[in-house]
C-alpha cells in the first residue's frame, strides 16, 4: 500500500507557504514534503531545524555543498 501525496489544495494552511517555496526553489513540489504534510507540525519543525544548520557557522560553506552532494549521490538524487 502507498502513501496518497498530500497536494498543496489538501495540505493543511500552515503547510501551503512552504509548498510555494519549494515551487519556486525547486521547481516542483517535492515527494517527501507531500508525506510530511500528513504531519504540519512535525514538517514545520523539521524545516526550521534544517533551516538553522544550513545556516549555522559550524561548517565551512564548501564542506557542507560537498557534504548535501555526497548524500544526494548515495540516494540515488535525481537533481
Amino acid at each position: 500500500m502507498r502513501i496518497k501525496l498530500l497536494e498543496r489544495n489538501e495540505a493543511s494552511r500552515i503547510v501551503r507557504p512552504l509548498y510555494s517555496y519549494l515551487k519556486r526553489t525547486f521547481g516542483k513540489e517535492l515527494t517527501p514534503y507531500k508525506i510530511w504534510a500528513y504531519r504540519p507540525r512535525l514538517l514545520l519543525g523539521l524545516t526550521i531545524a534544517m533551516g538553522a544548520i544550513e545556516l549555522s557557522k559550524g561548517l565551512d560553506t564548501r564542506i557542507r555543498s560537498l557534504v548535501s552532494i555526497r548524500a544526494a549521490q548515495v540516494i540515488g538524487c535525481p537533481f
